[in-house]
């Protein structure tokens, strides 16, 4: 069952107490601002319940490359994961023709964390294959 945590006019927060998994579901395209307050909240959230696993929905935002994947991905979620003190398990959702723009883009290939590094995100078109990689990541953990 879901617990929904918070909403607004662009992003809805929900938890999994189950599986422990947060969701944070965009619901349209945002500007920079929006986009900030949207990973803070899920911020605030992932504390709040020491979640660590993370399902972002962004296949509503037609405009992501216009605000922010990189300051999320470089600033962001690292900061995230160094105040939790442990691995940090991010599993994007996005429109096809946006992932293919990112494996295109040799720029974002050099962001990509390492294999064993503590703040892990990965990319998908597919939601049971984004939950299917943090159920491994979270197996990993135990």
């Amino acid at each position: 069952m879901y617990q929904d945590l918070a909403s607004t006019a662009f992003l809805h927060v929900a938890f999994r107490p189950d599986s422990c998994l947060l969701i944070g579901r965009w619901l349209c395209s945002i500007n920079e601002a929006q986009l900030r307050e949207g990973y803070q909240t899920m911020r605030r959230a992932a504390q709040q319940h020491e979640c660590r696993h993370w399902l972002m929905d962004a296949r509503r935002r037609t405009d992501r490359r216009q605000n922010g994947p990189e300051w999320v991905v470089t600033n962001f979620l690292p900061q995230v994961q160094q105040e939790m003190g442990a691995p940090l398990y991010v599993a994007f959702l996005v429109l096809p023709n946006h992932l293919r723009e990112v494996e295109a883009d040799p720029e974002m290939a050099e962001k990509e964390p390492s294999p064993n590094a503590s703040f892990q995100y990965a990319r998908f078109i597919d939601e049971g294959a984004a939950n299917a990689w943090l159920d491994e990541k979270r197996r990993g953990d135990k």
